[in-house]
């Protein structure tokens, strides 16, 4: 019994040890990529999600907006960027009603502090389509030098 524990334990250790060599091996992100995180001030971005066809910041979200906002004032020489995106659990959203999400979130972000002049919101081009893309719309936020 006890060499089934000790075999067991070596190749839990060995699966550990692999998967740990593997996420080592793996390539970094490009500097100008969208990565979806918690890391707002390192570039990673942070989804504040919008009720599919809908506009209006949700409790949840306005909560994720707070913490947000508390992450961003560690950083308070990075350009704040707002991605407005659809989600893909039906049509995609009308460009006025992504425009209108990112004015929203910009706003907040104002209204608790942010300088506008930080932030740079778009709801169409390059940025939109390198986006990861989900199941419900709403808005990437994430920062640039």
């Amino acid at each position: 019994m006890g060499k089934l524990r000790l075999n067991v334990k070596l190749g839990v250790g060995m699966i550990g040890l692999t998967l740990l060599v593997a996420g080592c091996a793996t390539n970094s992100p490009k500097s100008d990529a969208i990565v979806v995180g918690e890391d707002v001030c390192a570039g990673e971005a942070t989804r504040i999600y919008f009720a599919h066809g809908e506009s209006v910041v949700s409790p949840l979200a306005a909560q994720v907006v707070v913490r947000l906002q508390d992450q961003l004032a560690q950083c308070p020489k990075r350009r704040i960027v707002l991605v407005s995106i659809s989600g893909d659990d039906g049509p995609p959203s009308s460009l006025e009603n992504r425009e209108e999400r990112a004015a929203i979130i910009r706003q907040v972000l104002v209204s608790r502090g942010v300088a506008e002049n930080r932030i740079t919101a778009t709801a169409q081009g390059p940025m939109v389509d390198q986006a990861p893309k989900g199941p419900i719309g709403g808005v990437l936020i994430f920062t640039r030098p």
